[in-house]
């Protein structure tokens, strides 16, 4: 089957899902894609021939993916090979793995979108519990004013704090701070 006709560009796709969600640090692939399942092929240790007779030694052979998801664009996920199954795909410690199959309710396929992406990846991350990482927005762009304002505020507080040195005369005992008579009052019945 060839390629559907889609209405975005799945390169386009693929790099919103990298900019939304990230790349793995060490090989900066990405860690989540869309891709055409029969596309897809790996190292997969085998004991049978292509025409299916059993071997006598296990080899390295290059095998569908997913033979059993045809045809179908997809959504995968860079995820860590547990040590038990590192052998048997030729030593790899990561690799995609199919998370979602774009296909409707009577199995017809369906092109894909990145806020379906974006959705079904939030979905994930919840049933984990994380929650999706927000992105930062500067204060100053919503409300430069007030912002700019308590920004240079903080920072002449910083700077020069209590310049009178009452403060911390209060602490020496240099200085007596006057609470007024409520306080008072409530520090009378404290001592009785």
């Amino acid at each position: 089957m060839d390629y559907p006709t889609l209405p975005t560009d799945i390169t386009t796709i693929n790099n919103q899902l990298r900019e939304e969600f990230g790349i793995d640090t060490e090989s900066t692939d990405p860690i989540w894609r869309i891709s055409w399942s029969n596309d897809q092929f790996e190292h997969r240790l085998t004991d049978r021939t292509p025409e299916g007779l059993v071997m006598l030694s296990p080899q390295l052979s290059i095998l569908p993916k997913y033979q059993h998801v045809r045809d179908r664009w997809i959504l995968e996920r860079l995820v860590i090979v547990p040590d038990f199954q590192a052998f048997e795909l030729g030593g790899k410690k990561v690799s995609y793995e199919c998370v979602w199959k774009f296909e409707g309710r009577r199995k017809e396929p369906v092109p894909p979108m990145f806020p379906a992406c974006q959705f079904i990846i939030n979905l994930i991350f919840a049933a984990q519990g994380h929650r999706p990482m927000p992105k930062y927005i500067d204060p100053e762009s919503t409300e430069p004013i007030e912002e700019q304002k308590k920004r240079i505020d903080n920072l002449v507080e910083e700077l020069f704090g209590d310049e009178s040195n009452l403060l911390g005369m209060t602490v020496t005992g240099e200085a007596v701070a006057y609470t007024g008579p409520s306080k008072i009052e409530s520090i009378k019945e404290e001592i009785k």
